[in-house]
């Protein structure tokens, strides 16, 4: 029986959405691949310079939906919501006003080894 459970989601996207980067990092493994729509970012500082990105510019929002898990991997359904900050001349190739926003259907897929999460591809549903 696996212990990754939705209580480490929960956690994760509670930390996500706290703008905390140093408390982020405590969830992903030193080899960590992230795989999206942007191509395969390798290692955790190459994420956590995207995520300083999104949240020097937005308010970034992720809202797990729905929570699977099997084994080491878990499938998770996301609504995240993106709200500028300020200004933004170019974020997935919209312009975006202080306050606008835009919400973005996903899914990732994570696999977890020892508690912190080695792999992850995400992408719209």
């Amino acid at each position: 029986m696996s212990s990754l459970d939705r209580s480490f989601f929960e956690a994760y996207y509670r930390t996500y959405n706290s703008e905390d980067a140093e408390a982020l990092r405590a969830f992903y493994h030193d080899d960590l691949v992230m795989v999206s729509a942007q191509g395969e970012q390798h290692g955790v500082q190459a994420l956590l310079d995207t995520y300083h990105y999104l949240i020097d510019n937005f308010e970034d929002r992720m809202t797990p939906e729905t929570i699977l898990i099997n084994g080491d991997t878990a499938a998770i359904e996301i609504s995240d919501v993106f709200t500028a900050k300020k200004p933004v001349a170019d974020f997935m190739g919209a312009t975006f006003r202080k306050g606008d926003q835009l919400t973005l259907n996903l899914c990732a897929v994570y696999r977890v080894r020892a508690g912190k999460i080695t792999h992850a591809t995400i992408y719209a549903r």
